[in-house]
């Protein structure tokens, strides 16, 4: 069975996120949120669909893990085990994975303790603000906002000949 482990440095990384505004601190809910549902089942299908498919093939047995607002969340698959290593924008986590190429075969890490999961579950009941996170978990921001940039101009623009039979 696949174990779930966070690396050393997540847990500043995570602090620091809790101690920004209320965006970092979605961020980090849907990290663990993520984390705690992997732990109770390493196969959660709602977990496994906020993986992005792009890039990870540059690096073994990679996963990355859409969070929102363009970061990431990167876990690495060892042996039986799937450590959580690095949070953050997708910029900063493409520079750690290229500043890092070289040792992520030898990265310590520990199991997540048993009350991470009470841990995030008590957040998630006791602020409003993290069931709204939870609630929009699945939309994909990134859509949104270019739909938000789409009217009816740029539609004939792109795609005259349906434009033309409209009329």
């Amino acid at each position: 069975m696949l174990e779930i482990h966070q690396a050393g440095n997540l847990v500043k990384q995570f602090e620091a996120l809790r101690k920004g505004g209320k965006k970092e601190r979605d961020i980090l809910l849907r990290a663990e949120t993520i984390m705690t549902r992997l732990q109770q089942n390493p196969l959660d299908e709602k977990a496994e669909c906020r993986r992005t498919y792009n890039g990870e093939f540059r690096l073994k047995d990679c996963r990355k893990y859409s969070l929102s607002c363009g970061f990431r969340l990167i876990g690495l698959k060892r042996e039986n085990r799937l450590i959580f290593t690095y949070i953050g924008s997708h910029d900063d986590c493409q520079r750690w994975i290229e500043n890092n190429r070289s040792c992520l075969d030898a990265i310590e890490s520990v199991p997540l303790s048993p009350d991470f999961v009470g841990r995030a579950a008590g957040q998630e009941s006791d602020n409003e603000a993290v069931h709204q996170a939870t609630h929009h978990f699945s939309e994909d921001e990134y859509e949104t906002q270019l739909m938000e940039q789409v009217d009816e101009h740029l539609l004939r623009e792109v795609f005259p000949a349906f434009a033309r039979e409209s009329v």
